[in-house]
């Protein structure tokens, strides 16, 4: 019994001895996390456990005996940092892990937990986003508040952001941004703080469509929150009509490094046509690391959360730290599996306030040695800190969203040692490849402004006509169907930009042209000074080249860079032409204003009254003179009211009448009359011509005063275009700029089709000023009801415009002088100008309809026309009138009448009486009264 006893201790001793060797020379990690640290089971476990297995593989790590071993926490969150610490304070006490990898989700209203606890015991490795000049000795993988606060000043810079909305998830996320936010006032910057709603993301981006500014910078603690925020933004974007802020007239920077967005959302992203920027932190595969079993499904490595990419590198650096503390023994003489866990155990948390102690572990990572993980360069100073990372940036719309902007490092000098290259940049951020174009597609910015850029399938829809024409010059391409690229566009700049292709030297001009999202040329806010529309793509570094007909001006040349120009211009303006004006028929009334018809009426009527009361009342006018039997009776109504109202109108037209005032009163006022008829004819037809030829003026516009000094005729341009910006700068157009402000009528249209419809409305009381080659363009085309007068108000260059200092403007310049000097230029010119204008009906008319323009037209002598009409139905109406009156008042009845009247009066018979019936009489003498009658 004794031997089987002892048999039986021994084997329990040999027991415990294998259980303790086995630990010999192995180190423990531990991960203390909440349930909600992994969406699909244990996830951070399961990285963690892969990272220590790749760790264990890599025996240049750590060699043999030596091992890694993991352990879990407890998984219950709490809610008091107390309570946290404490827990994890007594796993440290009992475990005695060599490292801790802490997870936020222990302690949700916990702030920086991992730095709280790194004061108690260290090594702390914290995967979350940190807090802003907190004073963490935490190994931070995600890199520091501070130094992400200057790289997101140096993104605002790059891009020229002056006003943008925050929008974030918590308060912990503006925190992060107190180094930003430190920098607003210095910048000028316009910053509105938006939270996103978790219950209501619809509701939140909604409310970023009515701030003022167009970008958003999206930035969450939660990484799954900004997914959420850019998937609803996708689903709104999609509604009939499209919802929201994700769009082509947003952009947006995505702030969280590496947000894990799998490649097909990213195509969905494309189709929104938002301009958006994201970052990676960038990495080289220089040593072949394990990816994560759980994440095997995944479609790339980029499709993995941030945090658990910094789980898997915060195991791999406490593997290299490990590897170097057995190398440095192994120098000291010391090896075997008594150097692990040796010194790199935890120390106890202190049960009093102090500082922790490091021990030899903390300062293998602190030495600042880095290697490539999954999140790149991986190293720390004597802080903590992440140092000696490269974040990498991707931008564009579209199919540009993956293009490669530039690289941001966090130490320029420990990348130039090694790439063994210069960092071509003065400060941490470099877009010099980006720049310069190389190795990747041009992104070109361009406006529909025809015949320079319009789409291809509003061409087809609009303009039969002119598309048989481009399928003769374009057999190449399809005229119907679905464009995609570069083909979507036709027009003179598309053909500019392939023969600048087939000329420049230097680069490989491979380019994307897309539309401004918000349809400007450019122009600064007037309190802002935000450049919009192509300048401002170009100055945010949306663009590389702006295309179109952008008129070069000195406020430009502050901004941008131009090239050498390919086209003069100038404005000049667009009005109805005079054949389609329809004139007011009575304006042939207008030379005198209705008061002075008014005086002339009265005085007409004065004139006929004063005639009527002398002939009435004065002895010597033909009534008196009549009633004396000096003349015939009939004479006396020579100036009655019938004879005087016809004296005058007759004179009033230099024509004779068939009597005249016969007393000296009479004739005074008479010649009175004559003077002020002759007067007021002669006023009168001096002032007709011009209101006759009203619709006629502006054909013979010559200069700028002829405009200047128009008072019934409105000039307007659209708002924001070129031909705006132009006389809002130039100060020799200051006049003009002063009047259409100070007007009260709105003169100012919205884009060049409501211009050119404005004036087609107007019946030639409107004119649009704008840059003369689009203008002449819209006068070549049909209906022909428009025309391009006058000299040049102003005159520019078209030039395309690119970022300060880019070497693109040397090249694209080159390029159109070979263009220039071969004649391509003047051979575009004919094309897209000249030869459409032969071909178009406006070019083929007659000479009387060219003269149409200033000769005098049916519709000019409309109101002469209709005043004869009136006359004749006034005739007719008064022939109607007597010859009613005839039959029913006057015929035989009166005709008797005036018989019998006749043979008693005025008659002597042949014996000298008077009498009647045939002259027999009384017998009696005549009088010598009744001889007198007789003359």
């Amino acid at each position: 019994m004794l031997s089987t006893s002892i048999k039986i201790l021994w084997a329990l001793l040999l027991v415990e001895l294998h259980i303790h060797g086995g630990n010999a020379g192995s180190v423990k990690i531990g991960g203390f996390y909440g349930d909600s640290g992994g969406t699909i089971g244990d996830e951070f476990g399961t990285i963690i456990r892969d990272a220590i297995n790749r760790v264990k593989n890599n025996r240049t790590l750590i060699p043999e005996p030596h091992g890694m071993n993991y352990f879990q926490g407890d998984t219950k969150p709490v809610n008091a940092v107390y309570t946290a610490i404490e827990d994890i304070c007594d796993m440290i006490n009992a475990q005695r892990p060599s490292a801790l990898i802490v997870l936020g989700d222990k302690c949700p209203d916990c702030e920086d937990l991992s730095g709280v606890i790194s004061h108690g015991s260290n090594p702390v490795f914290g995967v979350d986003v940190g807090s802003f000049e907190s004073g963490s000795k935490a190994f931070k993988m995600y890199p520091a508040p501070e130094d992400m606060s200057n790289f997101f000043i140096d993104i605002l810079h790059y891009f020229k952001w002056r006003a943008f909305t925050l929008l974030v998830d918590s308060g912990d996320a503006f925190v992060n941004f107190q180094g930003v936010m430190s920098e607003v006032k210095a910048n000028d910057w316009n910053v509105t703080v938006l939270a996103i709603d978790p219950d209501d993301i619809e509701g939140t981006l909604v409310k970023t469509t009515t701030a003022k500014s167009k970008n958003i910078l999206l930035y969450c603690i939660d990484e799954s929150l900004c997914k959420e925020v850019l998937e609803k933004g996708y689903d709104m974007n999609n509604e009939n009509p499209p919802q929201g802020s994700l769009n082509s007239r947003y952009t947006w920077i995505l702030g969280n490094l590496d947000l894990s967005l799998p490649e097909q959302f990213k195509d969905q992203l494309e189709s929104t046509n938002a301009y958006m920027t994201y970052f990676t932190m960038n990495f080289t595969r220089e040593y072949q690391y394990t990816i994560p079993s759980a994440k095997s499904s995944y479609d790339s490595i980029y499709s993995f959360p941030m945090r658990e990419k910094l789980a898997f590198d915060a195991v791999l650096a406490i593997g290299h730290a490990l590897g170097r503390f057995v190398k440095r023994k192994a120098e000291q003489g010391q090896t075997g599996a008594a150097v692990l866990p040796g010194d790199t155990q935890m120390l106890t948390c202190p049960t009093a306030v102090g500082k922790a102690s490091p021990n030899d572990l903390t300062e293998e990572l602190m030495n600042g040695h880095g290697f490539e993980g999954m999140t790149g360069n991986v190293a720390f100073d004597e802080n903590g800190n992440r140092v000696n990372y490269t974040i990498t940036i991707f931008s564009g719309r579209g199919d540009t969203l993956r293009q490669l902007r530039g690289e941001w490092t966090q130490n320029p000098a420990y990348l130039e040692d090694r790439r063994g290259e210069d960092w071509q940049s003065p400060g941490n951020l470099n877009t010099t490849a980006f720049r310069i174009a190389k190795d990747r597609k041009i992104r070109i910015v361009s406006i529909e402004v025809p015949p320079f850029v319009y789409l291809r399938e509003k061409l087809v829809q609009s303009n039969k006509d002119r598309i048989r024409y481009q399928e003769y010059r374009y057999r190449r391409q399809s005229s119907t169907g679905q464009y995609t690229g570069n083909g979507r566009y036709e027009g003179y700049i598309m053909e500019l930009l392939e023969r600048i292709r087939s000329v420049i030297r230097g680069i490989d001009f491979e380019y994307e042209v897309e539309l401004v999202p918000d349809g400007k040329f450019g122009a600064p806010g007037m309190y802002s000074r935000i450049w919009n529309g192509m300048v401002g793509e170009v100055v945010r570094g949306k663009a590389d080249v702006a295309a179109g007909p952008l008129t070069v001006t000195t406020s430009r040349k502050k901004a941008v860079d131009f090239s050498y120009p390919f086209m003069s211009a100038g404005i000049q303006a667009l009005i109805l032409h005079p054949n389609y004006v329809q004139p007011d028929p009575f304006r042939i009334i207008y030379p005198f204003t209705i008061e002075v018809w008014a005086l002339n009426g009265f005085v007409f009527g004065m004139a006929t009254l004063l005639l009527v009361l002398f002939n009435h009342f004065n002895p010597y006018e033909w009534k008196a003179v009549a009633e004396k039997r000096e003349t015939m009776e009939e004479n006396g109504k020579n100036m009655n009211l019938k004879n005087s109202l016809w004296f005058c109108a007759s004179t009033l037209f230099l024509q004779s009448s068939d009597s005249s005032p016969r007393s000296n009163a009479g004739r005074c006022i008479a010649g009175f009359w004559w003077l002020y008829v002759i007067i007021m004819i002669f006023l009168y037809l001096t002032n007709l011509s011009f209101f006759v030829n009203n619709t006629k003026r502006f054909a013979f516009f010559e200069d700028t005063g002829d405009l200047k000094a128009e008072k019934r005729i409105k000039y307007g341009t659209v708002k924001g275009d070129n031909t705006f910006h132009v006389m809002k700068t130039t100060p020799s157009l200051n006049g003009f700029w002063h009047k259409m402000n100070n007007d009260h009528a709105n003169v100012y249209v919205a884009n060049m089709r409501e211009g050119v419809q404005r004036v087609r409305d107007s019946n030639g009381k409107y004119v649009l000023l704008g840059d003369s080659p689009e203008l002449r363009y819209i006068a070549s085309e049909k209906p022909c009801d428009v025309k391009v007068v006058g000299e040049y108000l102003y005159r520019g260059q078209y030039a395309f415009a690119v970022a300060k200092d880019s070497p693109l403007a040397e090249h694209i310049s080159g390029a159109i002088e070979a263009l220039r000097d071969n004649g391509v230029l003047e051979d575009l010119v004919r094309d897209w100008w000249d030869l459409e204008d032969r071909r178009s009906r406006c070019h083929n008319l007659t000479r009387w309809e060219r003269s149409g323009a200033y000769a005098m037209q049916v519709n000019d002598l409309a109101g002469i026309y209709y005043m004869l009409a009136i006359g004749i139905l006034c005739a007719f109406i008064a022939f109607i009138v007597e010859y009613v009156y005839y039959k029913c008042v006057g015929g035989d009845k009166g005709k008797s009448k005036r018989a019998s009247g006749n043979s008693n009066v005025g008659f002597k018979g042949s014996n000298g009486m008077s009498g009647g019936n045939g002259g027999g009489g009384t017998g009696k003498k005549e009088n010598k009264g009744d001889a007198n009658m007789w003359i």
